[in-house]
């Protein structure tokens, strides 16, 4: 089965990252090649892609023992592991590397993802942290650090500064956050526990009410437009991927079976990757062309 599904750009081609228990594969999804696979000393508790500059983007992991690097194209380490304890959730932004720690003191580490170098802590935290995104607004990015006591605490990476109050959803645990840019230009902070939350991510305002997914536990989420719409992409414990309108919260399309979701272009496409319940991975056409993009 596949556990989690990422999209990578390589060449100006989105291919799709995936991990399996320990087990890191890169394929072209035109037409389902393997492109690399590599096996994690231990069982992967985070995944994310990072962009580097001008070389190849990176795919950092997460274990209960730290933090490792795989180059995309051949599967190996691109720098030594680092040693940093258990981690949880884990986000890119201007070529650092963010991820919480699973003891206390619950700080958010730091790479430098170009080099591996360890950076300086940002902010600590009442509980493990598990989730985690940067949202860009006007004055600058923000990191959005979601916990297992059911707040969402905001930092300023630049300043290590808090950035506002925390975002509290009661005592769910945080498992999933994603940036959302609406197309009349408001930002949204969206977040899932069972639920979905979304929060004005200028004032820090509540958007409606919770969004009841019919999941004991969403732990995937993300924000993409399709057709002048941003969508919800969510994927959850009941095995079920899922599609919403993030501005309003409604339901989009039919519910469809699968263990974890991304989307990317394929064929001059925007689609949607389903990782099925058979190990498989489902592509389904979004409906919107980009004819800029490579195929």
């Amino acid at each position: 089965m596949i556990d989690f599904l990422r999209t990578l750009p390589l060449d100006g081609i989105d291919m799709l990252v995936s991990w399996n228990g320990s087990r890191v594969q890169v394929r072209d999804p035109r037409n389902d090649r393997l492109i690399s696979e590599s096996a994690v000393l231990g069982a992967i508790t985070g995944l994310t892609v990072c962009p580097v500059g001008w070389r190849d983007p990176l795919i950092a992991t997460g274990t209960r023992d730290g933090a490792g690097w795989l180059e995309p194209r051949s599967g190996a380490a691109a720098h030594p592991d680092s040693t940093a304890g258990a981690l949880g959730g884990m986000a890119a932004w201007a070529g650092t590397l963010l991820a919480g720690t699973s003891a206390d003191p619950f700080m958010l580490i730091r790479w430098d993802a170009g080099t591996g170098a360890r950076l300086e802590p940002l902010g600590r935290h009442e509980d493990q942290v598990t989730a985690l995104a940067v949202v860009d607004l006007p004055d600058g990015p923000i990191v959005c650090a979601g916990d297992r006591t059911g707040a969402i605490r905001r930092w300023d990476p630049r300043t290590g500064a808090r950035a506002g109050l925390p975002l509290v959803v009661g005592d769910d645990i945080i498992r999933a956050i994603t940036p959302v840019l609406l197309p009349d230009g408001r930002r949204l902070i969206a977040a899932a526990t069972a639920d979905l939350h979304r929060w004005d991510a200028t004032t820090g305002e509540p958007i409606g009410v919770p969004v009841v997914v019919d999941s004991a536990a969403v732990h995937s989420l993300d924000a993409v437009l399709v057709n002048g719409r941003v969508e919800l992409i969510t994927a959850g414990s009941d095995e079920v991927v899922r599609r919403w309108d993030a501005a309003t919260g409604e339901p989009v399309g039919d519910p469809m079976p699968g263990r974890s979701a991304t989307v990317l272009h394929r064929y001059g496409q925007l689609t949607l990757a389903v990782g099925t319940l058979t190990g498989a991975v489902d592509m389904r056409p979004l409906g919107q062309p980009h004819p800029d993009r490579r195929t």
